[in-house]
């Protein structure tokens, strides 16, 4: 799923280990999806769409 920083265009959180470049990131992982999406509105993080490529352990 891509996401994107607009009011941080080069943010890193580290806990998750995503980084930002020209406010865009891929992230793969439901986890790390789901943990940046519970970002504080304030921090300007969103979802720009897409969905991660399904593992095998999801079914």
């Amino acid at each position: 799923m891509k996401f994107t920083s607009t009011k941080y265009p080069e943010l890193v959180v580290h806990d998750l280990c995503v980084t930002f470049v020209d406010g865009e990131a891929e992230v793969t992982d439901k986890a790390t999806s789901d943990a940046l999406k519970a970002l504080p509105p304030e921090i300007g993080v969103r979802a720009a769409g897409g969905r991660p490529p399904k593992t095998p352990d999801d079914n």
